[in-house]
């Protein structure tokens, strides 16, 4: 997660200024997910999902976007850029939460845990799928955040809520302690510290729990970790490449299965 920002594009300026190594890494970043152009990488996701589960993913995504959920979304990302007070630079972006929302639609799963929570992008585009699948609970976990910020529900509507359980704490404190007290997770999303040793550490943590049938995704699995380690591998395919699991990215969004295969799998030097 980012520091604390205004909304201001000054004070943006100034925090590039103080980390000129966070802005190079993000513009590398950039140039990663950009080589793939977004309608490819789009076609790509939604032929892969429509393949794994027997749906049709195309269908899916025009639900989404034609939907009254994906309006109101529109509509509180203008809110979040009146904000009148600080608030931390890294909701997920548009590609990425459309495609949470679909995969969650297609896989339907009935135990969902995320990590990293910030203002609620992710969790209420999976919330709207578990409302329209009619089922599914989601368990996230957040280190919290200042007084002054946006709420971490910013982007949930109040209805969706129902099937939401927000722990607030470190992962590191709270996955091991939520993990065994549920049968099984059917989907995991990362997206807190996105460290090598730290993404590592949750993927670990939460692979003996999936289900057979279950997905993993991550987050910012494209990134470089630091200048100094720029060409070496993400933490997300080092994790898939030494569990030797099915997996495949979609620019900075990753996805892996326990088991069977994956049409469509990528893989990726970062």
């Amino acid at each position: 997660m980012g520091a604390i920002l205004a909304a201001d594009p000054l004070r943006l300026l100034k925090k590039v200024v103080r980390n000129p190594d966070r802005a190079a890494l993000r513009l590398m970043l950039h140039w990663r997910v950009s080589r793939e152009p977004a309608q490819s990488r789009r076609s790509r996701f939604l032929g892969f999902l429509s393949e794994r589960y027997g749906v049709d993913a195309w269908a899916l995504d025009e639900e989404y976007a034609r939907s009254d959920f994906a309006a109101w979304h529109r509509q509180r990302l203008a809110a979040l850029a009146r904000f009148p007070g600080p608030y931390r630079v890294g909701t997920t972006g548009e590609f990425d939460c459309r495609c949470m929302y679909v995969l969650v639609r297609a896989a339907k799963p009935q135990t969902l845990v995320e990590t990293g929570v910030l203002y609620g992008a992710i969790s209420g585009h999976i919330l709207a799928a578990l409302a329209q699948n009619g089922q599914g609970q989601l368990y996230s976990i957040e280190l919290g955040r200042e007084e002054t910020e946006p709420p971490h529900d910013f982007f949930i509507p109040e209805d969706l809520q129902i099937r939401w359980q927000l722990i607030l704490g470190d992962s590191r404190d709270e996955l091991p302690r939520l993990v065994d007290t549920l049968p099984t997770i059917d989907l995991f999303h990362h997206d807190s510290l996105h460290t090598f040793d730290h993404m590592t550490w949750e993927f670990e943590s939460v692979f003996p729990h999936l289900a057979p049938d279950g997905v993993l995704s991550s987050h910012d699995v494209a990134i470089a970790h630091s200048l100094r380690g720029m060409f070496q591998q993400n933490a997300f395919p080092a994790f898939c490449l030494r569990h030797r699991v099915a997996w495949a990215t979609f620019g900075n969004q990753g996805i892996l299965f326990p088991q069977g295969p994956l049409a469509g799998a990528t893989t990726v030097t970062v």
